[in-house]
């Protein structure tokens, strides 16, 4: 009877051990489904917010076509206002800048051709100058503030001439209103 009681108790203590061990993993168990459900709550959180958000940000569909409708209005108020529609008035404007700030332009040329964009030519312009270095830096500056449209690409040093006078060459383009002409 006692060797019964001992394999009882031994039994009871292999139970109640494999029971301990349940418990611990159920436990472990419990806290990471109830971690892991904290983290997806905060992330179903951020992303509802965003979304929330997001709704402000939709603009309707009338609306956008109103705006595309001003955005090609004001893209042909610059293209009138600032592409001329012939070559001849690409030189009269680069003739007058040149006049204004006190040097020569001593030859120019030009290559036409087609852009990217619908309705304008590419306009590429060489051009060489002579005058003194302060004006003929007046006169590029000037350039890149014309209200005609102009880009200068690059310029180089042409040779130094008497009492301290540059020739320069400068590349240019613009952009020439097509079919106008």
């Amino acid at each position: 009877m006692m060797a019964n009681f001992r394999d009882m108790r031994l039994q009871l203590r292999i139970a109640t051990a494999v029971v301990g061990f349940l418990c611990a993993v159920a436990a472990g168990l419990l806290i990471f489904v109830h971690t892991r459900s904290v983290s997806d709550e905060q992330q179903f959180q951020s992303l509802h917010s965003q979304v929330q958000n997001g709704r402000g940000s939709v603009v309707p569909p009338q609306v956008v076509g109103d705006r595309v409708k001003e955005a090609r209005e004001q893209i042909g108020q610059f293209y009138e206002a600032r592409f001329p529609a012939a070559e001849s008035l690409i030189f009269e404007e680069l003739g007058k800048l040149a006049n204004e700030n006190q040097v020569h332009l001593t030859g120019a040329s030009y290559k036409a051709k087609e852009s990217d964009l619908t309705g304008i030519d590419q306009v590429e312009i060489s051009a060489n100058l002579n005058g003194n270095y302060a004006q003929a830096m007046k006169f590029i500056n000037s350039v890149e503030r014309d209200r005609m449209f102009f880009i200068v690409d690059s310029v180089s040093l042409g040779g130094e001439e008497i009492n301290g006078a540059v020739r320069l060459n400068i590349a240019l383009e613009t952009y020439m209103r097509s079919g106008t002409e």
